[in-house]
């Protein structure tokens, strides 16, 4: 069930028609329960319908010029606010796994790869308030290429595989709580942001840590099918959760 606060956030998007149909049944059913809301909403309507009965602003041709020049001027602002607690979790993450690792590998090429792939879940958790396609397709081609990098050939190592395949879901799961923690509170929106950033920057940061760590980490196969495809399994369940369903997600 939405907050009133939610529904303060979400009032302008539902006037504009932005919401999607599972979330705008959320906030119509939130609404016929709560007189505060009706009245904040029906507020909003008689100010949107006052603004628009105006008369059209009279302004000269040169303030008008100034002010264009102003705004093209401005830098930028990015709308969706920055949360520290995925990238600390990314950051935890890897170092849990390097510490508690059985054995590490003295490759400089490995820990230049994990060093490389690390920096992407970095960028990915610290992009999670605008999570979209381009994040996962950066993602999963980052775990790509390292295991194309890397790998030398050999064989699949299922055993070894299946530790590595759970370790990734263990810290895509860990990372979206962390991410969760950060953007609860917010709209749906950015709630199902965040949680999928999250996910997909914990299945590569321990792609990262298992490049210095698994011990068929040179082995094509092997990456290909436990490394890249774990965070490939992430990054389609994150697409899933953000864009399928968005009503199942709750703050």
């Amino acid at each position: 069930m939405l907050t009133c606060k939610q529904m303060t956030e979400m009032a302008t998007d539902r006037a504009e028609g932005y919401l999607q149909p599972p979330e705008r049944e959320r906030f119509d059913r939130h609404l016929a329960g709560c007189d505060g809301c009706r009245a904040y909403v029906k507020q909003l309507e008689l100010t949107t319908q006052a603004l628009r009965r105006l008369p059209e602003p009279e302004i000269s041709s040169a303030l008008n010029d100034a002010l264009m020049a102003q705004f093209v001027a401005a830098p930028a602002r990015a709308s969706p606010r920055f949360s520290p607690w995925p990238v600390l979790a990314v950051v935890t993450m890897l170092g849990l796994l390097l510490a508690f690792a059985r054995n590490r590998s003295e490759s400089p090429e490995d820990w230049a790869v994990g060093a490389a792939l690390a920096v992407a879940a970095l960028a990915v958790a610290a992009l999670a308030g605008r999570f979209a396609v381009g994040v996962v397709v950066a993602a999963v081609s980052a775990s790509l290429a390292a295991a194309l990098v890397a790998g030398r050939g050999g064989g699949l190592q299922v055993a070894i595989g299946v530790h590595c395949l759970g370790t990734e879901l263990m810290a895509a799961a860990a990372v979206a709580g962390a991410a969760w923690l950060g953007a609860r509170g917010g709209s749906p929106v950015a709630v199902r942001r965040s949680l999928a950033a999250g996910a997909v920057a914990g299945a590569l940061v321990a792609d990262a840590a298992l490049q210095i760590t698994c011990g068929a980490q040179d082995a094509t196969a092997h990456l290909l099918t436990f490394h890249v495809g774990g965070v490939l399994i992430v990054a389609a369940a994150a697409l899933l959760a953000w864009k399928v369903k968005p009503g199942s997600v709750r703050a």
